[in-house]
């Protein structure tokens, strides 16, 4: 069963996370490339693949066969390339933000379902082995009761669309942090009920440089740090419970993958898993599902949680920082 994907942006992470799981596979071809200034690598990729390159939309290919879209465009671009892709009837797996507003979020994850269409959000975090087990570990009381979370995300892009609001939406609060926004209620199988936050501004002409958001899941507490200066591209889970401490790390010898610690007696390291570095879980699992052997990981619908947090963090920044609450969520996923 050949299965052909119509790629809607090419950028450099699609190429390094989703592509090795197509070149991998050979049933999966790349029917089309959605780029209006490909690369050099786009357009070697393109070649490889005996797949056409298309400056506009409306001149991607009609496909035959079982197919989907792949949108991988700047954060602001998804909306917009999602609903392109469902007016063909396609199923859509979508790079991380899903979208920029929950109002959005809930309109495509409508829209798919009702059409039928196989739909998701690549929550990379959700299919790396480490922070399957230490969900496992949470949910089997390892830990005793999590009592609070910590996590620290430093460095963002030093350049390029990320940059800019039009293209990459609020800075490190949409290209990072939306990551805990998925991994921490996923991690603890729970919803957070309300938050607060505050912004580091920049000018209009460029994004923020990030912030802070405080999380309550009722009486368990979670702080996110999430700031452009540090140590580039850190990435930390900390998660500390009455008879121990989880602690999720990724390396920054390795572009994807996150070590994993699990302490239950003081001072002692009592396990430890090496990070797995091998990119396109998501990819692998999508395309399992339109084969009918897995079940999404993360639906559009179970993304819209994830949504609706960082938008609440920008408004709760905006009203000076206050309270606000998030019940009437939808759950973890």
């Amino acid at each position: 069963m050949t299965i052909t994907v119509m790629m809607i942006g090419c950028g450099a992470f699609a190429r390094r996370y989703h592509v090795p799981a197509f070149d991998q596979d050979p049933s999966v071809r790349i029917g089309a490339i959605f780029d209006p200034t490909p690369s050099a690598e786009t357009l070697a990729l393109a070649a490889r693949h005996g797949a056409s390159v298309c400056a506009r939309l409306d001149a991607l290919p009609v496909t035959a066969g079982i197919a989907f879209a792949l949108v991988t465009t700047p954060h602001t671009l998804h909306a917009g390339h999602i609903d392109a892709a469902l007016d063909r009837g396609l199923p859509v797996l979508v790079d991380k933000p899903f979208v920029m507003g929950a109002a959005d979020a809930i309109r495509l994850a409508g829209r798919a379902d009702q059409a039928g269409l196989l739909n998701a959000v690549a929550y990379n975090r959700r299919f790396d082995r480490n922070c399957q087990r230490a969900r496992e570990m949470i949910r089997g009381g390892r830990i005793g009761q999590p009592r609070f979370v910590q996590t620290v995300q430093l460095g963002y892009e030093l350049a390029g669309w990320f940059l800019e609001p039009a293209l990459g939406g609020g800075g490190p609060y949409t290209g990072r942090a939306t990551h805990m926004a998925d991994l921490v209620p996923w991690l603890l199988d729970r919803s957070p009920t309300r938050l607060r936050s505050r912004l580091r501004e920049s000018s209009p002409q460029r994004s923020d440089h990030g912030g802070f958001i405080e999380l309550q899941f009722d009486e368990l507490e979670c702080h996110l740090t999430c700031v452009e200066e540090g140590w580039h591209m850190w990435d930390e889970v900390r998660i500390f419970g009455d008879e121990g401490l989880i602690e999720l790390r990724r390396p920054l010898t390795v572009p994807i993958g996150w070590t994993l610690d699990c302490i239950t007696e003081r001072t002692e390291r009592a396990e430890h898993f090496d990070a797995d570095a091998t990119p396109g879980g998501a990819t692998r699992n999508f395309i399992a599902a339109l084969r009918g052997t897995e079940a999404v990981a993360c639906s559009f619908a179970q993304a819209v949680p994830s949504v609706r947090l960082i938008e609440l963090a920008f408004a709760s920044a905006k009203n000076g920082g206050d309270w606000l609450e998030l019940q009437g969520a939808a759950t973890a996923g």
